[in-house]
């Protein structure tokens, strides 16, 4: 891993640094204490990227009182005579620093040859933390706790936009980007975007048409997955249970999938992405723009589409719930276009071809193959 041109934005994308500064382990921090060894001028990038990524998580952090505080260094303070030797000093080998505060300022000590009076300070309080995780004084705390709590951070404003079944939305962001969100789908980011880049959280499914900020990339977190722009138009579909699509009209994108990607996938204009979640695979193909983009035109296009995701479309397109009565053991693959139809018009389209009857009470639908 090359981390030699890493800023700070991105030690804050990569998703294994983030994991180390809210969930550390022993492994992790090895990892990365190696990685900035080799790289000790990115010390100051990796410090400015942790305080961005605490400050973030702030507002879901659990308080202590003073009481439970001062129990528990009175338990670690009674532990600790284990760790010491006849001579007064801490066994270093059997010592593991847990946390990414303590390895970044050692790193920024150790890259100086002035000598520092807190070191052996320092290192003790890493023992101390050691040994509390490993007692389990600490366990479910230090996940979402920083260590070193950051003053003042600032307080973030989320805006959340969600469509109901039956419903799709038109929205206009701060810098100028238009989405379409589908039915069904949620959209969060934080208000006004934050200095140095424009991110938002996606469940469900959404086109972007992305302003063009240079300065600002455009990034969209779908289940574990993150698709980063700058003037762009693409539509993401993560829906759960499905394969996660990123389909590029204009511009470029890259896309990085935690523990899945060595490094980013780009894409360029009528290329896709289809990413396998479930069995953690991926391809790289063309697309049919109509068949992807069609939703935004109030067009329901199948396309060999499977039962399970035709059903999930009705169900968000018209705010029904389906349920299929004597499902076929082999797998149903759907075909049909229409545009601006009713639900009883679409599946008299689809009910010859798929062998089906059904009724429609409300917003009860049954779909019931014929035996």
């Amino acid at each position: 891993m090359d981390i030699s041109n890493y800023t700070a934005e991105d030690f804050v994308l990569d998703p294994s640094f983030k994991k180390w500064v809210m969930q550390p382990n022993a492994t992790s921090n090895i990892f990365w204490e190696r990685l900035l060894a080799k790289n000790p001028s990115k010390y100051k990038e990796a410090k400015k990227a942790r305080a961005l990524i605490l400050s973030l998580n702030t507002k879901n952090q659990p308080k202590l009182s003073e009481a439970e505080i001062s129990e528990m260094w009175r338990n670690i303070d009674f532990k600790m005579s284990a760790a010491y030797m006849g001579n007064g000093c801490i066994k270093e080998d059997k010592v593991i620093p847990i946390h990414s505060y303590s390895t970044l300022e050692r790193g920024a000590s150790n890259s100086s040859t002035r000598y520092n009076p807190f070191a052996k300070f320092s290192f003790r309080v890493a023992c101390i933390l050691a040994l509390a995780i490993g007692l389990g004084y600490l366990s479910g705390w230090l996940v979402s706790v920083p260590v070193i709590p950051e003053l003042h951070s600032p307080v973030m404003e989320y805006v959340e936009h969600k469509t109901i079944p039956g419903v799709k939305s038109h929205l206009t962001l701060s810098d100028g980007s238009l989405v379409i969100l589908n039915s069904g789908s949620e959209l969060r980011y934080i208000k006004n975007f934050e200095k140095g880049r424009r991110e938002v959280q996606l469940k469900g499914e959404a086109f972007f048409r992305v302003a063009r900020d240079s300065l600002r990339p455009f990034i969209v977190n779908s289940r574990e997955t993150t698709t980063i722009a700058l003037g762009t138009s693409f539509n993401v579909k993560a829906y759960e249970g499905e394969t996660l699509d990123v389909s590029l009209l204009t511009g470029k994108v890259a896309i990085n999938k935690e523990e899945l990607m060595e490094e980013p996938i780009t894409l360029l204009p009528g290329e896709a992405l289809k990413i396998d979640m479930e069995k953690d695979r991926l391809e790289k193909t063309g697309f049919d723009q109509d068949l992807v983009m069609g939703w935004t035109k109030k067009r329901i296009i199948f396309q060999e589409t499977s039962l399970v995701e035709a059903i999930r479309v009705l169900e968000n397109w018209y705010g029904v719930q389906i349920s299929v009565k004597n499902k076929p053991l082999n797998p149903v693959l759907l075909s049909g276009k229409f545009q601006d139809e009713t639900l009883e018009n679409v599946l008299e389209g689809l009910k010859f071809s798929a062998r089906f009857d059904f009724t429609i009470e409300k917003e009860d639908v049954k779909i019931i193959f014929k035996e």
